[in-house]
């Protein structure tokens, strides 16, 4: 269940529906793992492919953005967020589940080339992320970290 909207769905616009899986992961300075692109920063994760499972789709995207392997620790959120895809070039209505989760080891090289690892502090997160939904989804995040 989508817990939260973020961005303005403009009306006259068509949106594609796009869901995918997204990992937080913490480092020991309590750095969240972040991916840039040539259009900004987003969490490891991506669109679900096909019958492809959250789990899988996170663990592949993982794979080919980080070349990581990950353990998934615990669901977090779902929440969604309306905006333009500069990189896709159209308007996505991104529907986002969220998901706690810790680095194993590196397994191989990254596949997506103009994908980089850049670790970024919680408030780099509220200021850098491209996307409202996982800025919004750290915070979930933090505060499951806080209560246990």
């Amino acid at each position: 269940m989508i817990e939260d909207v973020f961005g303005e769905k403009l009306p006259g616009q068509q949106y594609t529906d796009r869901k995918g899986a997204y990992a937080i992961i913490l480092n020991e300075k309590n750095e969240v793992a972040t991916i840039k692109l040539p259009h900004g920063y987003f969490l490891p994760g991506g669109g679900i492919e096909g019958e492809e499972s959250k789990v899988d789709c996170l663990r592949r995207e993982c794979l080919e953005e980080l070349g990581w392997e990950i353990e998934i620790n615990q669901f977090v959120c779902a929440a969604s967020n309306y905006h333009y895809s500069i990189y896709r070039k159209r308007h996505l209505h991104s529907i986002g589940y969220f998901y706690l989760a810790t680095y194993v080891k590196q397994v191989m090289n990254p596949v997506e080339k103009d994908h980089s690892l850049v670790w970024m502090s919680l408030d780099a997160c509220r200021l850098n992320l491209f996307l409202d939904h996982q800025a919004w989804a750290i915070e979930k995040a933090i505060g499951l970290l806080d209560c246990e």
